[in-house]
């Protein structure tokens, strides 16, 4: 028997000080058309693969949400069996929490990104406009472009004239590349926080230069016409002086004594992990890993971007982070520093990631991945009276598919009416997933049958007799594992383009006073 709560009880658990985790279990395409604001992704076709990392301690409170469609319990029997002692269904669903008078938010990383434009708000975060900064530009002023997104993002498609340099590693590196004062520094990214953060950043530990967001970022930019660059592999890779940390240090720990930030020893972060009643969370900040770290445990999650898409790394409101870097303090000082913010309990390690190697971990991992009957594409043209279902993504799905073959997702399940007398074949890109529909069938029918062919492309090429040539995009209502949110943006689509950044801006406007006062925004000039 389930456990329900109303959506008043799950709002009033958000704002206590006690640790809680909001899951919404449906897919991705219906998460991020409309979902409450600190609710997570964990959509159920994963729902094994991903709750254990994200939601560590099986003791924390767990509320669940889905279309009111028998989803949330099927979740709630899986975390169940995984351990779980403390979840709650959301009484009535998505309808059940619109019906209380409550917000629905599109898109996806809601809350950094509405964080994001908090702090613009709150501190009025300087800014210039596309077509501003390239007059700077043609009439050679001083200032440089920094562009504060990972390089894989950089190189896909950047400002002109512009440096990669992600968020975390700002505060580290600018100062050191940019030794002239008079130089003014642009922070940009593809849309509009994370050049928020990445300026305000600078601004708070008191760089001398003037610093400014580009407002809207690479997508402003070609919203004004202007050309982006693409594979560019400029990278700011100064390192600054031993002095230079000095003085950083000293900013961090100015910062971290200021907003109760404790940095901890090796014995005192072992105590934080092992402790049973708190949900922690350790992350490698750094942006180039110099230490091949075997413990997924430690995850590098360079911190601008765990700023950025904290729900993405981060399951549980309120939790305990730990952040670590060189021993420098200063990429783990400045992440602290926004995570602090947010809501989180920050500790930074004072050691490193030489000494986090050897952290010892309990990390309780129920879900076992169960055994397949593997066949090879031959096989697959010799079953009789077979039922092919192909659960790799629906958009990979309606590039290229075998014939005959039916695209299912584990969700869906219930309402395919499957044969269970059929050779049942699964097409999948992971085996991993695979197993938990294979799991599910069986629990419909103990005796079914099920064989599992993993998709190889190459494979495929060569096979063009069970290849469907007339291939179509199955219908939005159905793709549900496809985030349709102005996905085009980044192709040339402007409309998107527009929709995206109208999105970002009106966030705040959308949330209400719980939501808003989740969010510590402290005054952080020094």
């Amino acid at each position: 028997m389930t456990s329900n709560i109303t959506p008043k009880t799950s709002k009033s658990w958000l704002s206590d000080k006690e640790e809680v985790a909001f899951i919404d279990v449906r897919e991705i395409g219906q998460h991020t058309s409309g979902h409450p604001f600190f609710s997570i992704s964990i959509q159920y076709s994963l729902f094994e693969l991903k709750i254990e990392t994200l939601v560590p301690n099986k003791k924390t409170r767990v509320i669940l949400i889905d279309n009111n469609d028998g989803i949330s319990k099927l979740a709630y029997n899986v975390a169940h069996k995984l351990g779980y002692s403390n979840i709650f269904i959301i009484d009535g669903g998505i309808e059940g929490w619109v019906n209380a008078g409550y917000q629905l938010f599109d898109g996806i990383n809601v809350p950094s990104k509405s964080f994001g434009e908090l702090i613009e708000k709150h501190f009025h975060t300087p800014s210039i406009t596309a077509k501003d900064l390239i007059k700077k530009q043609d009439n050679n002023e001083n200032c440089i472009v920094i562009d504060g997104r990972p390089f894989e993002e950089y190189n896909k498609m950047s400002i002109p004239k512009s440096i990669c340099c992600p968020n975390a590693e700002l505060l580290y590196r600018v100062s050191s590349h940019v030794k002239d004062i008079n130089t003014e520094i642009i922070i940009n990214c593809a849309g509009r926080t994370r050049s928020i953060i990445g300026a305000q950043t600078l601004i708070d530990f008191g760089i001398k230069n003037k610093v400014r967001a580009l407002e809207n970022g690479t997508q402003g930019w070609f919203l004004s016409d202007l050309s982006l660059e693409h594979n560019k592999t400029e990278y700011l890779a100064v390192n600054p002086t031993d002095i230079e940390i000095q003085k950083l240090q000293n900013k961090v720990l100015k910062l971290t004594d200021y907003l109760n930030i404790d940095l901890i020893d090796f014995e005192e972060a072992q105590e934080l992990i092992i402790d049973k009643n708190r949900s922690t969370f350790i992350f490698d900040v750094t942006t180039s890993k110099k230490i091949n770290n075997t413990q997924d445990v430690i995850m590098n999650v360079p911190g601008g971007q765990l700023v950025q898409a904290t729900d993405k790394y981060i399951g549980v409101w309120k939790a305990t982070v730990i952040l670590v870097d060189d021993g420098d303090l200063i990429r783990a000082g400045t992440t602290s520093f926004w995570l602090k913010k947010m809501g989180f309990k920050v500790y930074i390690l004072k050691e490193g990631l030489l000494k986090a190697k050897k952290l010892k971990f309990q990390k309780e991992v129920s879900s076992k991945i169960i055994n397949l009957h593997s066949i090879t594409l031959e096989d697959l043209g010799r079953v009789k009276n077979q039922a092919l279902y192909d659960i790799r993504p629906s958009s990979e799905f309606c590039k290229t598919r075998i014939k005959n073959s039916i695209w299912l997702n584990r969700a869906s399940l219930n309402k395919q009416n499957i044969n269970m007398d059929d050779q049942i074949v699964i097409i999948t890109d992971k085996l991993d997933k695979a197993s938990l529909v294979i799991r599910d069938l069986r629990e419909m029918d103990k005796e079914v049958t099920v064989k599992v062919y993993k998709w190889n492309q190459s494979e495929i090429k060569n096979c063009g007799p069970i290849i469907d040539k007339t291939t179509k995009p199955l219908s939005e209502q159905n793709n549900i594992d496809f985030n349709f949110h102005t996905h085009m943006r980044h192709k040339g689509n402007k409309e998107h383009a527009k929709q995206y950044l109208e999105w970002e801006i009106n966030l705040v406007e959308k949330m209400d006073e719980q939501e808003l006062s989740f969010f510590k925004l402290y005054q952080s000039n020094f």
